[in-house]
């Protein structure tokens, strides 16, 4: 299982959705108001759209099973988000483990001593955690993003940030060298297969793909659990620039990951990854290795 550490803003309050059709109701009122309401415009709009945290969910794939922590900032419109973010995640999307910690003292009045505490608490939250730790610094004040940069670089933990506007995950540099990353390479068997015959996608179809793609093909080449690529049109499913693990297998049983690289409405790939793994926990690290390279490559 994975644990997502996620600090939580006022994004799903306060934007004001231009170009969507249909708007928020709440669109340009101090507060969210009937959560219900906010629920039913929720389930029918897109992940990506709704908020920076369901966009970054959405990036971040997490089972059922999986544990999401919102650090919600000491304001009532932070508490509000929170609240009604961990109702749709809950609701909506099936989430199992969802809770909600205050940061006390953080608001907008901001001091030295609030973000110290703050440092002690995600130090205290990573080190009880489940599984496979992820900082998610997506939402909040700025200053918030800075403090998880700095402590998931002591402790080795993986940030992940994404905004609205963006079009990937973007994961933070490790700011201390020597600190290992708490997340080691996916321990599943390596590929049999000549490298070189790894990646097998028409080369006749190159206009169409995104300049990014030449960089993901050495990555995947190099991974030793990546057995074929291949052009799969259901790729696209996954988010634009991201993992999703599939829904489908390998005529023998391996998990399949895919990958969505997208640049414009014309220049865009979907691929699947057949890995070489089996069982549940395989495609957990497959899934997570995959997404933090891509996040750091892009």
């Amino acid at each position: 299982m994975q644990t997502i550490i996620m600090t939580v803003g006022t994004s799903l309050l306060t934007n004001l959705d231009k170009d969507l059709q249909p708007q928020r109701p709440w669109v340009g009122q101090k507060t969210i108001g009937d959560p219900e309401q906010a629920l039913a415009w929720m389930k029918r709009t897109d992940l990506e759209l709704i908020s920076a945290e369901t966009n970054t969910y959405l990036r971040l794939d997490p089972t059922s099973n999986d544990a999401l922590i919102l650090l919600h900032s000491e304001t009532p419109d932070g508490l509000e988000c929170a609240q009604i973010l961990k109702l749709f995640f809950e609701q909506e999307l099936g989430q199992q483990q969802v809770s909600l910690v205050p940061l006390p003292g953080i608001n907008y009045e901001l001091e030295g001593s609030s973000l110290e505490r703050m440092a002690e608490l995600l130090k205290q939250l990573a080190e009880s955690a489940k599984g496979i730790v992820t900082f998610a610094a997506t939402g909040g004040f700025k200053a918030q993003a800075m403090i998880m940069a700095v402590v998931g670089s002591q402790l080795g933990v993986p940030v992940c940030y994404i905004h609205e506007q963006y079009k990937s995950l973007v994961y933070l540099p490790y700011l201390q060298p020597q600190v290992q990353p708490r997340i080691p390479r996916a321990d599943l068997p390596d590929s049999g297969r000549d490298r070189s015959q790894i990646i097998q996608i028409r080369s006749d179809a190159s206009h169409h793909r995104p300049r990014s793609w030449a960089k993901v093909e050495r990555l995947l080449r190099d991974i030793p659990w990546v057995d074929l690529v291949r052009y799969d049109p259901h790729a696209y499913a996954a988010p634009k620039n991201s993992v999703k693990a599939s829904n489908r297998k390998t005529e023998d049983g391996r998990h399949i990951l895919w990958i969505h690289l997208h640049e414009s409405q014309d220049t865009h790939l979907a691929v699947r990854v057949e890995t070489t793994g089996y069982t549940p926990e395989h495609l957990e690290l497959a899934a997570t290795e995959l997404r933090q390279r891509l996040g750091r490559l892009l």
